[in-house]
């Protein structure tokens, strides 16, 4: 390349990378200066705490001025997990899911109780189907999980809203009017993906995310957004642009799944910024159509690529054969003093050094040590990869 069409070149990008800023100053302004500095954190910055409004398994979630995800296959029982979250709205608790109280101030009384104000968008569902979750599910599961029979369940505070029918540029100003309007303590869209014309459109993703974020800050709510995964079994991750600006921006994610061959629903905190939830929750849904609390599942294994595994564990004759020091000793060897590792890597090394004979026998030893909380599967949110991780350990992305 001679000198003359470098020049070209790199006028051409300088061109490109400062076209988004056509009027940008040489030197900032001092007010622009000090807009800057307002966002500066230092150590003794005096900030409120974190507000969590719920916590399950004794693990806060859900908090106030955050993005949280709900996702999940399919009818793998998102809406269930919502009707739960929004029962738990109305009383003091409902399934394992309970509200947060702090710690020296004991259990809260049931007659000093205040339900939270619920603001529920419905994109997806029909008008009929909407108003059957909330008469024949949410209000019968917050009634059955009051601790004090003989006080009313109060709904009035639950405010739900069907714009299924409505274009997108209506829904979302709506969704914006009755944020400000009704102010909730908890809003939940279902779904976020129908806010914008092309789930794949990065600059649609953003904008959405970045509106929600600042209404989430400006109204101290917790706003949940539901969105589908992927269709493929072996791909967990959420769909389009809007899925990867999700998973970048949420403080929490929460997968919905059905069991394999079972009527038996699974909940799994798989990401958190503050702390992890080590167990799942379980629930089977009654004859009368409510959700309750199930024994945790003995589930049947998949592999690296997210597959249903045979049950059988090949060279063991048991599963009694490991116990949960065994699968701590076992993982930490196979982790060579790391605390994240690519899965193929610690697979590899316990097949090869850690005594482990066969694929087969290291899946199932897998299952155990994820169900008993020892290690987590987790996929990277740009690449896909999947990676291991000691608990209580963060992810390296």
């Amino acid at each position: 390349m001679n000198e003359e069409h470098f020049d070209l070149v790199k006028g051409s990008l300088s061109r490109r990378k400062w076209a988004a800023y056509p009027e940008m100053p040489s030197e900032p302004s001092q007010q622009e200066i000090d807009d800057l500095f307002l966002q500066r954190i230092t150590p003794e910055t005096d900030l409120p705490p974190m507000q969590p409004l719920f916590k399950m398994f004794d693990v806060p979630c859900f908090y106030r001025g955050e993005l949280v995800a709900d996702c999940g296959k399919a009818k793998s029982g998102k809406t269930f997990f919502l009707s739960i979250l929004m029962a738990a709205c109305l009383t003091e608790k409902a399934l394992a899911l309970e509200r947060h109280t702090e710690s020296d101030k004991g259990p809260p009384d049931p007659t000093d109780f205040k339900p939270l104000r619920v603001l529920w968008i419905d994109t997806e569902q029909s008008q009929q189907s909407t108003q059957e979750i909330l008469r024949d599910r949410i209000i019968p599961l917050a009634k059955e999980s009051v601790s004090d029979k003989n006080l009313p369940v109060c709904d009035s505070d639950l405010y739900a809203f069907n714009l299924r029918g409505l274009g997108f540029e209506k829904r979302g100003k709506m969704v914006d009017v009755a944020m400000r309007a009704i102010k909730p303590d908890i809003a939940i869209i279902d779904g976020v993906k129908d806010l914008m014309t092309d789930i794949n459109d990065a600059v649609q993703a953003t904008l959405i995310m970045e509106k929600l974020m600042a209404l989430a800050k400006e109204l101290n709510c917790c706003i949940v957004c539901v969105l589908h995964q992927n269709k493929s079994e072996a791909d967990r991750n959420m769909r389009g642009s809007i899925g990867t600006e999700l998973t970048n921006k949420a403080f929490e994610v929460f997968q919905c799944e059905v069991i394999n061959e079972s009527d038996t629903f699974k909940v799994t905190q798989t990401y958190s910024r503050k702390q992890k939830m080590k167990r799942k929750l379980y629930y089977r849904v009654t004859d009368q159509g409510l959700p309750e609390l199930c024994a945790d599942y003995q589930e049947q294994p998949r592999d690296a690529q997210g597959r249903w595994m045979s049950k059988q564990t090949g060279t063991l004759e048991s599963d009694e054969s490991m116990d949960y020091s065994d699968l701590c000793d076992l993982f930490n060897k196979a982790m060579e003093g790391r605390t994240q590792r690519p899965f193929g890597e610690v697979m590899a090394i316990a097949l090869k050094k850690c005594g482990i004979l066969d694929a087969k026998t290291y899946y199932a030893y897998f299952a155990m040590a994820e169900e008993q909380g020892i290690v987590r599967k987790e996929v990277h949110p740009d690449t896909g990869a999947t990676w291991v991780e000691l608990l209580d350990n963060a992810l390296p992305f």
